[in-house]
């Protein structure tokens, strides 16, 4: 009887290593199925060839630019990095354009972020990133000629994971009327 005790307890401890072992597995392979948010900002990466078509407008000139942008993640993959260069001189700087815009995920408050840089003014620091499907808008205020306060709203729909359209639109009232300032294809190089 004893053996047979014996026996039944080392089988039943083999069969509770097992089943630890089998459920071990499965919560390393769910865990392991879990996507980092920051993959999303995958999309922006590469070389992007881009024709800016600016609208005639109280606050722009009809005009068409081509450019270049270059996007990649930092070191640490912590920020995709987009570079925007025009190849000839925009009419509305009176050279050529060279524009920062850095993407993050924000982890605490889970969602995106954006920052655009640029040397000739204010460092814009927008606001949240919304995400919905394939188009990402932001929205974000600047101060007109005149001291007003104007709001525009930047959106990147993206058509395929190669064809990307944005949309810059501005309003003076508050965001009860939008305005379109510029309009673009870009369609990835690399």
């Amino acid at each position: 009887m004893r053996v047979h005790g014996r026996t039944r307890m080392v089988a039943g401890s083999i069969v509770s290593v097992l089943a630890l072992g089998l459920m071990a597995g499965a919560v390393t392979s769910d865990s392991s199925k879990t996507t980092d948010p920051r993959d999303k900002l995958n999309i922006w990466e590469g070389r992007w060839k881009e024709q800016v078509e600016t609208k005639e407008t109280p606050y722009s000139h009809a005009a068409s630019v081509p450019s270049h942008i270059t996007c990649s993640w930092t070191a640490d993959r912590g920020y995709m990095v987009c570079e925007y260069l025009s190849e000839k001189i925009d009419p509305a700087e009176g050279k050529p354009s060279n524009h920062l815009s850095i993407f993050t995920y924000n982890d605490a408050g889970k969602n995106y972020k954006h920052l655009g840089i640029s040397k000739d003014y204010k460092t814009l620091e927008e606001p949240t990133v919304v995400i919905k499907g394939n188009l990402w808008h932001y929205t974000y205020q600047l101060s007109g000629h005149k001291g007003e306060q104007l709001d525009l709203r930047d959106s990147y729909e993206f058509v395929t994971p190669e064809k990307r359209i944005t949309r810059i639109e501005i309003s003076a009232d508050g965001g009860q009327h939008w305005m379109l300032l510029s309009e673009s294809v870009a369609t990835k190089a690399r």
